[in-house]
């Protein structure tokens, strides 16, 4: 007879929740909150798991999904069958390896669309009047620098927005933008058609954008994608804010574009490091946002999140469909 199937929370996205220890109230099962964050602690705390739900950056790669116990049997009983993504992007799971071994990968697609949509034009709008600098000029009392951060700035109805992967929360900019801008451009190869944008190549929308904002997947593609080439040939006094991936852009690239002008205006929800950008600052260039990955927190998409991912932990181990599922494995039952 199977022992009673463990569910783990990462501890980097804990604490439990009634919505997390609600789930052995309607499956037999135990639910447990631990350290999922680097590969060792993986391996050490992760065996035995019927079911984890994780964040975005806990590394369930090839190596750390093959190394788990229960996984001699794809799919196995007791073996890891469930990897749930609290959030959108997979990049953090091996999807080919989580697949060649059974284990089924969800994530929640939409709950945070709103959240990101919103954090995305904030960062845009407040980079476009020179907010930043006004507010780091005020505090130290300088009136003429505080004035001189705005006085740059242009009505947002005379300004550009591009719009980089029309998935939804890219799509959803574009409704909240367009009737902001004097003109919303999307980049996208996969599509054709955008309501309330002009889809063009991404040498293009860069050349014309006064803002660019980054929603693209972190793929083998995308990886880099603005980089020295695609910055140097974009429109000088670019503003840039990614509220995506943080790989999507070169940030050395980016740096130097700040640096020497080509970029007046920087918001990161996500960085490969805030210590450059602090720098940054310090050396004179006060135009610059960062906000820690919170771009999809907020009151209703936390509750939203946790609940649909107990939703599909509960599916799962009653043997139904979990939904959005990524990749697809053997269902117990």
């Amino acid at each position: 007879m199977s022992a009673t199937p463990l569910v783990l929370l990462s501890a980097r996205i804990g604490p439990l929740t009634p919505w997390e220890t609600g789930i052995a109230d309607q499956v037999p099962c135990r639910v447990e909150l631990r350290p999922l964050g680097t590969r060792e602690e993986i391996a050490a705390n992760a065996p035995g798991a019927r079911a984890i739900i994780l964040g975005a950056v806990e590394p369930f790669d090839a190596a750390t999904l093959a190394g788990l116990a229960g996984l001699a049997v794809p799919g196995g009983q007791d073996g890891l069958g469930l990897i749930v993504r609290r959030g959108v992007g997979v990049d953090n799971v091996d999807i080919a390896a989580a697949a060649a071994h059974g284990i089924t990968v969800t994530n929640v697609p939409d709950a945070t669309v709103e959240e990101v949509s919103d954090h995305a034009l904030a960062l845009v709008l407040g980079l476009l009047r020179g907010v930043p600098g006004a507010h780091v000029a005020a505090l130290a009392g300088d009136l003429p620098a505080a004035r001189a951060a705005v006085d740059r700035s242009r009505p947002t109805g005379e300004c550009v927005l591009a719009v980089l992967g029309a998935g939804r929360i890219g799509r959803r900019l574009v409704a909240k933008a367009a009737p902001l801008f004097r003109q919303v451009l999307v980049a996208d190869p996969f599509v054709e058609k955008v309501p309330g944008a002009k889809v063009v190549p991404l040498a293009e929308a860069l050349a014309e954008a006064d803002a660019v904002s980054v929603h693209t997947p972190l793929t083998p593609r995308t990886e880099g994608m603005l980089g020295a080439a695609t910055l140097g040939a974009a429109r000088p006094g670019l503003v840039v804010v990614n509220a995506a991936r943080a790989e999507v852009i070169d940030e050395n690239a980016l740096e130097d574009a700040v640096r020497t002008g080509l970029v007046a205006g920087v918001g990161l929800d996500v960085t490969v490091g805030e210590r450059r950008w602090r720098r940054l600052i310090a050396d004179g260039h006060p135009n610059v946002l960062l906000t820690a990955h919170t771009g999809g927190r907020g009151s209703l998409a936390q509750q939203t999140l946790r609940r649909r991912c107990a939703e599909q932990v509960v599916a799962y181990l009653s043997g139904q469909d979990p939904g959005s599922v990524v990749t697809p494995g053997p269902r117990p039952g």
